[in-house]
């Protein structure tokens, strides 16, 4: 054991050796260098002398009572054995008293040890302890003494420092390095250095820093020059405000931010002008930064945002929180994603140093900074954030080159639409341009970039990945992989900011919307001569069924989509694509189902030209010419018969006003006869208006009657033409048992019916109205001109009725029969509407409006009458006939009479 004495002398008691001598004039030293030299001696003394005192001493019942408190007066034998002082006798310590004197005297103060008679102790009268009166066995013990190597400067001191403060020390990063073996970390480090000089532990700030120094140089360094070190006033931290004293810590895993929180939060410390920024402050509490770390912690502290002892003035250059800094400061923990700024268009302004680029903390928040998966930061907010710049921001705007507009169509979008109802999985701003690498549209990485908008519109599952899938292959696609940038992607169809849905609009709008996008295209001359494409597909879609159905506002006839497919357009060459020859009929089963369409047959966008189909080549020349050459000598023959009547009736005026007086009729048409024709009267009429409805869908007439109707205007119209047609159909028939079974039935047929003298009677009047003759025709019930028209009646309606219920019932047909036969159809059905129209304008109105005989109107169709004149005019023969009847029925009443 070694008893180590003040200044440098250093003695060993067992082998009684002066191992060091330093020499000082103190006197008191060269007293204890004479004690050494007897000290083997008296040490013999001592222990001869012990046994005396612990005859009693070793009792451990042996008590004395002072200031009335008992005492115990037991000493351990073994554990004084032990001691440095072993070697001692009871009497170098304990001092002024009378050995012998059983039991000592009473009032003697025999515990009273003065350690310094052998010990010097330097300043422990000037530490906290020597002021506080602290005994030395406080910390060495009383019997079973160790020396001050022996002791631990921790626990010893916990011994009466025991508060919970204070042993917090053993769970602090001082103690742990302690028990590793520095020594040099115990209270003593912090609180004199050595053992007899314990200082206060309150401490100025200049002195902490002094303290904390000693060991944390670099720290102390940076401190010095730091915003809170250049404030003396008391509520400025120093070291331990932030670390602690005794729980010191060094990391944020360790300490959260409430020491900063603790002035921050303070209203009477933190204020800016008028306006106090504790309330800014405190919403880093409920942040991401604050909430959501390992083991309840705080995922960034203060220190990590704003420094720890390099905390600069928010206008320092090397501020962290300087705008300039933010994106770095940021990037210490997200490195991915400040790579992924630097290279967007926004660090590349930022790095330029515009100051229209935005930082972390414009998009993201300072202190409230929310998860981006949180119900804080939604996607809604995160619209409003980025339109904050794109869309109030003209600067921006004019940069970006875009409107006001063009961004805030994506406030009527689907998407928008969608988030607004709830749905979290609709895509808002950075979905789209990404979060942090937002490229310009012209860069091949950017996610808008035209290449790559089908994977940005179809990244997962929870996006259009199945439409991503079926628009892969297709021939926009490969066209657009290819380097040619007309080619259609997601957003030229579908818009971008002010993306639609399809399935959103309602049907009409829909099957018009996706003809006129494709069209949009496909009819383009420049597009079309630049890529080859066909010119005539648009055209002959729009004229035909399904594309007037679609103009007309039908909810079902097919678009382009509805053949074509939507994503997954492909040429007819490829095998996969649905117009394939070999997939048409089942394409054409989706709307009529059983649909059998064979391989040879002609093109699905008909023109009618030679190449496709000869049979309707011609059909369609021959009913151009057709009607033409009809309606033509129709026009022509009417024009001269109006110029010869209105000659006539002027030259004989007198005597058609005499005939006029007589005021006699003669019956044309029975009521049978008047109900037919009002039957073929509101049919013919209904189907004219309701299939040239169809045929042009954008006539003003069309869209007077859609705008009463609304959007059951195509529908109505489309049931109207079939009942009509059917009620044709059965008027016909009914006219047909009228002709064979009735007895006046037959009588019309029989005078409907051509005769020879009909030839006879269109050259007479042919040359009466050419003016090559003065004869004048003399025509029976039915004149030529009516016969014709009949006869035309009857063909028409046949050929109309055939024709009609091949497109009524077009899915049996299409499903047993060539699909040619309904192409014909079509076509003929189309011409013969006009001709019979324009027949009953130009010739059967003619006959019974402007006719000068019977202008205004021919009212024999209602009433079933015609007056003597007209008769006289138009068919003099009959009217001999039926005035020869008369007489005859006049003869035979009066035989009767008689």
């Amino acid at each position: 054991m070694a008893f180590i004495p003040p200044d440098g002398i250093i003695i060993d008691n067992n082998k009684s050796i002066v191992l060091l001598l330093i020499l000082k004039r103190d006197m008191k030293k060269i007293y204890l260098l004479l004690l050494y030299f007897i000290f083997p001696v008296v040490s013999l003394m001592a222990q001869t002398d012990n046994s005396d005192c612990l005859v009693c001493h070793s009792d451990n019942s042996l008590e004395m009572e002072r200031a009335g408190k008992k005492v115990n007066l037991y000493v351990n034998e073994e554990t004084y054995g032990f001691s440095i002082h072993k070697d001692l006798s009871c009497n170098d310590c304990h001092e002024g008293f009378n050995p012998d004197d059983l039991p000592h005297k009473q009032g003697s103060k025999i515990w009273e040890v003065n350690c310094m008679n052998c010990h010097d102790t330097g300043n422990l009268s000037k530490s906290v302890h020597g002021q506080k009166n602290v005994q030395c066995y406080s910390c060495h013990g009383k019997h079973d003494i160790k020396p001050a190597v022996e002791l631990s400067a921790v626990n010893n001191c916990v011994t009466c420092h025991n508060t919970s403060a204070i042993q917090a020390y053993y769970k602090s990063k001082h103690y742990t390095l302690y028990k590793s073996g520095r020594k040099d970390l115990s209270c003593y480090a912090c609180h004199g250095g050595e053992g007899h000089n314990i200082q206060s532990a309150v401490f100025n700030k200049n002195k902490e820093k002094a303290v904390c120094g000693k060991c944390h140089t670099a720290f102390n360094t940076q401190f010095a020059r730091e915003l809170h070190s250049n404030f003396d006033a008391p509520e400025f931290p120093t070291c331990t405000n932030c670390h602690g004293s005794h729980a010191s810590t060094v990391n944020r895993f360790s300490r959260q931010s409430q020491e900063c929180l603790t002035c921050h939060l303070n209203p009477s410390i933190v204020t800016h002008q008028k306006a106090s920024l504790t309330d800014f402050i405190k919403t880093y509490e409920t942040s991401v930064h604050g909430i959501s770390g390992k083991n309840g912690t705080e995922a960034a502290t203060c220190a990590d945002c704003h420094g720890n002892h390099l905390v600069d003035g928010i206008q320092s250059a090397v501020n962290r929180v300087k705008r300039e800094n933010i994106p770095e400061t940021c990037g210490r923990c997200h490195q991915d994603a400040l790579k992924d700024f630097n290279n967007s268009a926004h660090g590349k302004s930022f790095a330029s140093k515009s100051n229209l680029a935005p930082v972390c903390t414009d998009c993201h928040g300072e202190h409230d900074i929310s998860a981006v998966k949180g119900k804080a930061y939604t996607k809604l907010k995160m619209k409003d954030v980025c339109q904050s710049c794109h869309a109030k921001n003209k600067e921006v705007l004019k940069l970006v080159g875009k409107s006001k507009d063009e961004i805030l169509y994506y406030e009527t979008s689907v998407h928008y639409r969608a988030l607004k109802k709830g749905n979290d999985k609709a895509p808002t701003c950075a979905d789209c341009h990404t979060g942090h690498l937002m490229l310009r549209a012209s860069d091949p990485n950017s996610a808008i970039n035209k290449k790559n908008i089908a994977a940005t519109c179809g990244k997962n599952s929870s996006c259009h990945l199945s439409e991503r899938g079926q628009y892969k292959g297709s021939i926009h696609q490969v066209a657009l992989m290819n380097g040619i940038k007309d080619a259609p992607t997601c957003t030229d169809c579908h818009g971008d900011h002010q993306n639609a849905a399809i399935s959103r609009k309602g049907e009409i709008d829909k099957n018009q919307y996706i003809a006129k996008l494709c069209s949009d295209c496909h009819s383009n001359v420049q597009m079309a001569e630049k890529y080859g494409l066909p010119t005539n597909k648009t055209d002959s879609y729009y004229e035909s069924y399904h594309g007037l159905a679609v103009r007309g506002g039908s909810k079902y006839a097919a678009n382009c989509a509805s053949c074509h497919n939507y994503h997954n357009v492909r040429p007819s060459s490829d095998p996969l694509s649905s117009i394939n020859k070999a997939n048409l009929s089942k394409t054409c089963g989706k709307c009529h189902p059983g649909a059998s369409i064979e391989s040879q047959f002609a093109d699905v966008h008909l023109t009618y030209n030679q190449e496709q189909s000869a049979l309707l080549y011609w059909t369609d020349k021959l009913y151009f010419w057709l009607v033409v050459v009809i309606i033509g000598g129709m026009l022509i023959h009417n024009l001269l018969d109006l110029y010869r009547k209105l000659k006539e009736k002027k030259e004989h005026a007198e005597e058609i006003k005499h005939l006029k007086k007589e005021g006699k009729y003669y019956v044309r048409m029975s009521f049978n006869e008047r109900i037919q024709h009002f039957m073929l009267l509101t049919t013919f009429i209904g189907l004219v208006i309701s299939g040239f409805g169809l045929v042009y869908p954008d006539a003003f007439w069309v869209e007077a009657i859609r705008s009463i109707l609304g959007d059951r205007a195509f529908e109505l119209r489309s049931i109207t033409h079939r009942i009509l047609g059917i009620l044709m159909i059965i008027a016909s028939f009914y006219h047909i048992y009228y002709l064979a079974f009735t007895k006046p039935g037959r009588q019309l047929f029989k005078d409907f019916f051509p005769a020879k003298h009909d030839i006879t009677d269109a050259i007479v009047n042919i040359k009466f109205l050419l003016g090559i003759s003065k004869e004048k025709p003399q025509f029976r019930r039915f004149s030529y001109m009516e016969k014709a028209e009949y006869w035309a009646l009857l063909w028409g309606t046949i050929v109309m009725s055939v024709t009609g219920l091949f497109l009524m019932f077009n899915n049996y047909f299409l499903a047993n029969t060539p699909k040619i036969l309904l192409d014909f159809s079509t076509l003929v059905h189309f011409y013969e509407a006009w001709l019979a129209s324009l027949a009953i304008v130009v010739w059967h109105f003619y006959y019974v409006i402007f006719n000068p005989e019977v202008y205004p109107l021919n009212t024999a169709f209602l009433d079933g009458k015609m007056s003597e004149h007209l008769m006289e005019a138009e068919h003099p023969l009959y009217l001999k006939e039926l005035q020869e009847q008369e007489k005859n029925e006049n003869k035979r009443e009066t035989k009767e009479s008689e």
